[in-house]
């Protein structure tokens, strides 16, 4: 229960009954996980690793943000990345050069439409809504 715990043999039908329907109401409150798409186009696979994208679980404070990967569907003529995220979830992707000085590791924040906006580390800091893992 919310302020005070009781017991199912002291609870009214009333307690019950509100409790039951301050629950469904935080449900039904949480926006639904979308399907968030990055597209990448062709590489040379002895230079660039696969692409990969990942949503931020949690982001403890002056520490590095904890991942949950999703998954690149294509090879290397191209392909896109996915993850299952909220509006609002900071999502990671990118692709690593093996020669350096030319690979992706982007943030971004992701819009109710199913796009990721591109954001700085910074941005993406500020918008992060903690617990929401």
């Amino acid at each position: 229960m919310t302020d005070t715990q009781i017991t199912l043999d002291s609870a009214t039908v009333e307690q019950l009954e509100a409790e039951s329907a301050r629950r469904r109401a935080a449900i039904e409150s949480k926006p639904a996980m979308l399907r968030i798409t990055v597209h990448f186009g062709s590489y040379n696979e002895r230079r660039y690793s696969r692409p990969w994208i990942a949503r931020v679980t949690a982001w403890p404070v002056g520490g590095r943000p904890v991942l949950g990967w999703g998954r690149y569907l294509g090879d290397d003529s191209g392909g896109e990345c996915e993850i299952m995220a909220r509006p609002g979830d900071i999502i990671r992707y990118g692709q690593k050069d093996t020669r350096g000085g030319n690979g992706a590791n982007d943030w971004a924040i992701a819009q109710a439409d199913g796009t990721a906006r591109n954001a700085a580390e910074t941005e993406a800091r500020a918008a992060y809504k903690g617990g929401r893992a």
